[in-house]
């Protein structure tokens, strides 16, 4: 029972002071000025006698005064707004920060990937399910190509991550490489979340080699590090490639080592990739943190409607009575 008192509160404690407020407007204001005009009635007296005018006002029973007086201070305790603090919830707070960093340039629509797949509908089938995977974790994307964009804001909505993974095509910001420029497009994100407590984790994905970055990508590599941002890459695609198509495995694995990361090479043959998602699932716990949540359930309804009720019901008793009268 102590437990229940300490946990209810007054919002507007401030507003108890209007429950001495009759008392004061009876007390305090000067009486009402005697009016001046005055008409000599010769039969007065007779009058007043028959009309019984001598007999003092009535004066407010008790039942008036104890109903005005409930009344009002069921009003001013509506007005000082009661509220129950709640017991403490568990919430669960995710405390780890991901972005994709997913590679859709022109060579994403090879269609040389497992079950005649294009390089693109391969990551976007094995992504989907990473972040299914992944139910306590924030995760934002960033897609890449000549150009860096942040396509997802870091949040929880899995939902909504989902559907813009498949609105993800072939060459939609144009068909180089821009490894330098979307990790520092990641980390810019990673930054701006307001969960700064969250650990940081980059996943980078791409076909190719750098062709297009004006940010060099061991720079973006160092600023990553600088900031808490662990990078794992992924090099996806045919190794036996050339020239510009070929993955640069090796500046990945750089990209990696600076940021305590770790390098991954899937073939597009196979289900490579898919071990691949699998073994950065492993590798990267959910990290949660739980928390006990209270908040302010407000009172003021009940002692509102109870005093409305009783002004009603009077009402009603007061009407009942004249009309039997």
């Amino acid at each position: 029972m102590s437990e229940l008192f300490t946990r209810f509160d007054f919002a507007w404690p401030w507003a108890g002071v209007l429950l001495f407020l009759p008392l004061l407007a009876r007390y305090l204001l000067p009486p009402g000025q005697p009016v001046s005009e005055q008409v000599r009635v010769p039969f007065l007296p007779t009058l007043a006698e028959e009309l019984q005018l001598t007999t003092p006002a009535p004066q407010p029973g008790w039942r008036n005064q104890l109903l005005f007086w409930s009344v009002w201070m069921l009003m001013v305790a509506a007005l000082a707004r009661p509220e129950y603090l709640m017991p403490p919830q568990p919430q669960s707070k995710p405390m780890r920060n991901i972005v994709l960093i997913l590679d859709v340039s022109g060579s994403m629509d090879k269609n040389d990937a497992q079950e005649g797949q294009t390089r693109l509908q391969a990551v976007q089938k094995t992504v989907r399910t990473f972040i299914r995977q992944r139910k306590h974790d924030r995760i934002g994307l960033v897609i890449f190509a000549s150009q860096a964009w942040p396509f997802a804001p870091i949040s929880e909505d899995k939902q909504a991550l989902q559907a813009r993974i498949s609105q993800l095509a072939p060459g939609m910001t144009g068909q180089q490489t821009a490894i330098g420029d979307a990790l520092g497009v990641a980390v810019k994100l990673l930054d701006s979340s307001l969960e700064s407590d969250a650990a940081k984790l980059a996943i980078l994905l791409t076909d190719g080699n750098d062709t297009a970055s004006q940010l060099d990508p061991m720079l973006a590599a160092r600023l990553a590090a600088s900031h808490h941002v662990m990078v794992h890459t992924i090099a996806f695609g045919d190794e036996s490639s050339s020239g510009e198509d070929k993955v640069d495995g090796e500046l990945l694995a750089r990209i990696a080592q600076m940021t305590g990361g770790k390098a991954w090479q899937a073939a597009t043959q196979g289900d490579g990739l898919t071990q691949v998602w699998q073994a950065i699932d492993a590798l990267t716990p959910e990290q949660v943190k739980t928390l006990g949540l209270s908040w302010h359930r407000p009172l003021f309804a009940w002692p509102l409607v109870l005093a409305l009720t009783m002004l009603l019901l009077w009402t009603l008793y007061r009407g009942s009575r004249r009309g039997h009268a």
